[in-house]
């Protein structure tokens, strides 16, 4: 027994001397991640994520808040978990640089950043109204695919969305993991789900928002335009808990490159031999290899000779070159590169674990090798396309619609949908060809199938927009209810543009309910308006011929580049890496928007693309004045444009200033009645004093000003067989800027006229209309082609067609009277 009592007293001592121990030493953390293998050194401490949530993160919670959809013990505003860590790729002690130098400081793998793939491929995104829905696709690996994954959510909503009325749903594959009331208005709500293990696939993914919203006071229409729930791009992505995530397999896996936080896609281009004549046409091959295999919305490319930027999430770097110029900047290559071209991807502690190398024994070979990263994704000029590919940014993607077409709204994405607010609204989009000629005379139709019940009133009215202008209105005089069977509403094609096309279907429904606006009743029972996927868009056969210049065609189709019967003549300043990334970055635009890749010519002087349909890029001071001359610029832009973006301003002189208050007083007089008549003529009939011209007025010399940082310009060519157009700014540096916001994707489908020139402190485009164009290769040559054509000529020059009708008139008098006067009787 006293053995025993010994035993225990050594065992207590023992004890006591093991915790002393322990609490003379810091607390370390708790590691949830899996067991590292012996000898592996733990990671480093994981930065926090970027941006900062808008409340601080709390140590532990105090108790956790169950999600709506498939809960999550996480509270708001809550660190993303760090992913698991199941060991590292063996790599030597020390990093080589981009330029050649020892750093010491191997990439972190360990950065939760690399394992995220953000959903959101805008900088913006707002579900607004009374009900909104956007749906888009991304595409994923096999390995993204079957790994763990949590959905992070973040948004905030107007105050006055009522959270007892008003829903977010999110679905991933038609699977719903979100649906909860809409109820964030003082902050960001984050949320945390664990995606089922069914919920992704290796592929395509589809990504759908819905956001159903009413108000907390308000029964009014006006009161539905406050209504908005905004999702935070940088707050909302799949994290994914394996470390293999992150990196590609596959050349096939370059769709999965995704966005970064604030929804742009980039590829930073290292070509070691930049200056060597023989780099410049793969590289630019190769730009639009990459922007054909991601097609993302916003996507650049940053071309350098040794440096790149650190990788993350919607970025890939490029390495391109000989074995011997690659030499230093990564320690091994893709097998056979000192055979043949190759094209592989490498893991790489300096530029990622995900790192395309295309390279071969010389430059030959290597253009090779780009080539056949081109082939699958180019497309015979004689097979037309069926759908503008806008899959990453909006589903379904838009037919195009090259002669009379019936559409249902059910293969629009428009399903028969219920409605018990009081404005309705939904969107579909459409494709038109590159030759699109009918915006004076071309009429589409809506056949509507839809109802609504007896408590809508007259004065409600169903509205039309295309592209965000009304083109069409509906009033609704019946009551007592009524359900339309394919109601005809015409749709004049006045805004519609080459390339994609958004119609918005509107309803505005008003009730007596809505006047007394009870409290408590902004969110009534019951339906109001019913839109059945019956319903039908009609496009009827609209005339087809080219227009010189066209920049909406330019950016909606890419047209006539992607589809020029000889290779394009591209001129820029290769010595210069920002211009040579606005080439690349351009090209790259262009080619997504033709479908296909954009043969080029490097050789080729302006001189001998007279004929051709070419493209310049270039600070102004590099461009000729006569390419500037031909595009309608001034010459002395090429001094006067300020870099600083500060255009001095000649002070005006005594006839100037009288000039100028005489217009801003011209109400007051005889000129005042004549412009307010002009302006009753164009409000009510759309006539302008543009329509009574014989011939469009010529197009006035341009000056940009100084609030323009970037001018796209495009004119016929000398030779008036073909179309030149120039990106050109006042340095280089803010080429490379100018057209990286110009080439995202809200931006780009802005640019129309003649001239388009981007102002970067509201980041907005402004136009500059075309004056006299050229009209050539109508296409089908036929018949009834030419009727279309010339009746939306005469439909625009309201003059002409008078004078014709008149002198038609003339005609058939005269011809009536030599009738009578031969066949008559002489008494």
């Amino acid at each position: 027994m006293r053995s025993l009592l010994l035993s225990a007293t050594a065992l207590l001592v023992l004890l006591n001397a093991a915790a002393a121990q322990d609490a003379a030493q810091p607390a370390a953390p708790f590691d949830m991640g899996t067991e590292r293998p012996a000898g592996t050194p733990a990671p480093a401490p994981r930065a926090a994520p970027q941006p900062t949530p808008a409340q601080p993160t709390p140590a532990q919670p105090a108790a956790p808040q169950p999600s709506p959809a498939t809960p999550d013990p996480t509270a708001q505003d809550e660190a993303p978990p760090a992913p698991t860590q199941t060991g590292e790729t063996e790599q030597p002690a020390n990093g080589t640089s981009v330029d050649g130098t020892s750093t010491g400081a191997p990439l972190n793998v360990g950065d939760p950043t690399l394992t995220r793939r953000y959903l959101l491929p805008f900088d913006d995104f707002t579900l607004s109204g009374e009900n909104s829905r956007r749906a888009w696709s991304i595409y994923l690996t096999p390995v993204q695919a079957a790994s763990e994954a949590r959905l992070r959510l973040a948004y905030q909503n107007a105050v006055v969305v009522a959270p007892e009325a008003s829903r977010l749903e999110m679905h991933i594959n038609g699977q719903k993991l979100v649906d909860e009331p809409i109820s964030s208005s003082s902050n960001v709500k984050e949320q945390s789900f664990s995606l089922p293990s069914n919920s992704l696939k290796p592929g395509w993914n589809d990504i759908e928002f819905v956001a159903t919203q009413r108000h907390r006071t308000d029964c009014t229409i006006q009161s539905t335009y406050e209504l908005w729930t905004q999702i935070d791009p940088a707050r909302t992505f799949i994290d994914f808990s394996s470390p293999e995530a992150i990196k590609l397999s596959s050349l096939d896996d370059l769709r999965a490159i995704g966005v970064d936080a604030d929804g742009r896609t980039r590829f930073n281009l290292v070509v070691p031999g930049l200056a060597q004549p023989a780099t410049a046409a793969p590289a630019l091959r190769l730009s639009e290899a990459l922007a054909l295999t991601a097609d993302m919305p916003n996507q650049s490319v940053a071309i350098s000779a040794r440096t790149a930027p650190k990788p993350g999430p919607g970025s890939l770097n490029v390495l391109m070159g000989t074995p011997q110029e690659l030499a230093g900047l990564v320690e091994r290559l893709p097998l056979g590169s000192d055979i043949d071209g190759v094209a592989g991807l490498i893991e790489d502690k300096t530029f990622g674990p995900s790192t395309l190398v295309i390279s071969g024994p010389n430059w030959n070979a290597i253009n090779g090798a780009v080539e056949s990263l081109l082939t699958p994704l180019d497309r015979s000029r004689d097979v037309q396309r069926t759908v503008i590919a806008t899959r990453s940014w909006r589903t379904p993607e838009p037919p195009m619609l090259f002669t009379r077409s019936n559409v249902r709204f059910a293969d629009l994405g428009v399903a028969t949908q219920e409605f018990s607010g009081r404005r309705f609204r939904t969107e579909f989009t459409v494709g038109v060809p590159s030759d699109f000629y009918a915006q004076s005379y071309g009429e589409a139709r809506i056949l509507l199938d839809a109802a609504y019940s007896p408590d809508v009133q007259p004065g409600s009215h169903i509205d039309i927009y295309v592209n965000g202008s009304i083109a069409s209105t509906l009033p609704i005089t019946n009551t007592g209810g009524s359900i339309l069977r394919h109601l005809p509403i015409k749709v004049p094609m006045t805004h519609f543009r080459p390339g994609v096309n958004t119609v918005a279907f509107e309803a505005i429904l008003l009730t007596e309910a809505d006047n007394l606006c009870a409290p408590g009743t902004t969110a009534l029972p019951g339906s109001r308006f019913v839109l059945f996927d019956s319903s039908e868009w009609v496009m009827p056969d609209y005339a087809r011929i080219t227009q010189r210049p066209n920049l909406s065609a330019t950016g909606g189709t890419g047209a006539p580049y992607g589809r020029s019967d000889h290779p394009v003549p591209v001129l820029f300043d290769r010595a210069d890496p920002a211009s040579f990334s606005a080439a690349a970055t351009v090209l790259g635009r262009m080619s997504v928007a033709a479908g296909r890749p954009v043969n080029i010519d490097l050789n080729a002087s302006p001189a001998a693309a007279s004929d051709r349909n070419a493209l310049f890029v270039g600070p102004i001071a590099s461009i000729a004045p006569e390419i500037l001359s031909q595009v309608g610029i001034s010459e002395t832009s090429r001094t006067g444009w300020s870099q600083s973006g500060e255009q001095p301003q000649a002070p005006d002189n005594t006839d100037a200033t009288f000039e100028r208050w005489r217009d801003q007083l011209r109400g007051s007089d005889w000129r005042g009645q004549v412009s307010s008549f002009q302006d009753w003529l164009e409000r009510n009939f759309d006539i302008s004093l543009d329509t009574l011209r014989i011939r469009p007025a010529a197009s006035e010399v341009f000056t940009p000003g100084g609030d323009a940082s970037l001018v796209v310009a495009q004119n016929p060519s000398p030779s008036g067989t073909a179309t030149w157009t120039v990106v050109t700014a006042p340095s280089a540096a803010m080429l490379a800027d100018g057209v990286n916001a110009v080439a995202r994707g809200a931006s780009w489908a802005e640019i129309g006229g003649h001239i388009t020139t981007y102002n970067p402190s509201n980041n907005r485009l402004s136009q500059i209309p075309v004056g006299q164009f050229n009209l050539s290769d109508p296409q089908p040559a036929a018949l009834s082609n030419y009727r279309l054509i010339a009746a939306n000529w005469l439909s625009a020059n309201v003059l002409a067609y008078s004078g014709a009708l008149a002198g038609l008139a003339v005609i058939l008098g005269l011809a009536t009277s030599i009738m009578l006067s031969a066949l008559g009787r002489d008494r």
